[in-house]
């Protein structure tokens, strides 16, 4: 239970905005800087038009202790997180730790050679990659992506001369393989972030988000799940869901919703938090908030359209759709 400290809610200004979708070349950082800085200015625009009145309200609580730390897998990268499922895998997990990536994106210099799994029925299955390839996450996720009955597995996989990739790994014919991925983005040390998973065209089926170069541009890009292949269908600069060397990867959140799910993620800078929707057509803005200082921790469900935060400045938040 967290308790909230009493008090009047504040509800901050709603904004309903568009960013076109265009397709995205591979670019140097400073133009990557600048597109992101446009984008920003384009979020920024026609003030005033909230989406289906939608508003968020952002409240300061008392400190939460945040979410427990689960029991260590055999060989488990130091600071990663396993993750558990109810489905045809009981838990998965990274394994094998490796310093031959010397990137350091998520605090130190360890990433895995190996993702591992635990069936229902109590058997293991690992995949290990190729010396030039690393798994360079903390947590592998774990969903239904083709409505099967059977978890497939999400987590990124980076090459050291090309960068990284978003890889789904599924259990077939008794083997754990690598079913799908997008392409590298092109160069060492180009990282990217899952979001999460979701219906987010309203299609019935699960797609995921990911944000490409938070740090540098942060390019947020839907996929389909398309075996052997993702299949991108929309993407939009300006949005941040990392701080370089954070073990912290949850800035941003999948909305639940009808027709569609929507998505919550931070602005570059970290400064607002952005509630953005897929329309058949573009992503729109549906509404933000301005923070009281700049986002420091993952954002954590707390019930229905309710996420608990903390700020650089130490103070605990509760944010809520209403």
């Amino acid at each position: 239970m967290f308790s909230e400290n009493p008090g009047q809610r504040t509800v901050f200004s709603n904004k309903r905005n568009k960013c076109s979708l265009t397709p995205v070349p591979a670019v140097p950082v400073f133009m990557l800087c600048l597109f992101s800085l446009l984008a920003l200015i384009g979020f920024a625009g026609n003030a005033g038009q909230a989406a289906f009145g939608q508003s968020i309200a952002i409240t300061e609580i008392d400190a939460y202790t945040g979410r427990e730390n689960a029991v260590h897998m055999p060989d488990q990268l130091p600071m990663s997180r396993a993750a558990h499922g109810d489905r045809d895998i009981s838990v998965a997990w990274l394994a094998g730790a490796t310093n031959r990536y010397s990137h350091g994106v998520l605090g130190d210099d360890l990433e895995a050679s190996k993702l591992v799994v635990q069936l229902r029925d109590g058997s293991v299955l690992d995949f290990e990659l190729a010396a030039s390839r690393v798994f360079e996450d903390l947590q592998p996720r774990l969903a239904d992506l083709d409505a099967d009955g059977n978890d497939e597995i999400i987590v990124v996989e980076s090459d050291v001369n090309r960068g990284a990739s978003l890889a789904v790994f599924g259990v077939v014919g008794g083997e754990l393989s690598r079913l799908a991925g997008t392409p590298f983005l092109g160069q060492p040390h180009r990282w990217l972030n899952p979001v999460g998973v979701g219906d987010f065209d309203g299609d019935g089926r699960l797609d995921i988000a990911l944000v490409a170069t938070p740090h540098i541009g942060g390019i947020l890009r839907l996929y389909r799940y398309q075996k052997p292949t993702l299949e991108k269908f929309a993407e939009a600069y300006g949005v941040s869901t990392h701080s370089i060397g954070s073990t912290e990867l949850e800035l941003g959140a999948v909305v639940p919703g009808w027709p569609r799910d929507r998505l919550l993620l931070p602005n570059q800078t970290h400064s607002e938090l952005l509630l953005i929707e897929w329309t058949q057509s573009e992503l729109r803005e549906s509404a933000r908030v301005k923070l009281p200082a700049r986002l420091s921790s993952s954002v954590i469900p707390a019930g229905d359209n309710t996420w608990l935060l903390q700020l650089r400045d130490n103070r605990f938040m509760e944010l809520k759709l209403e």
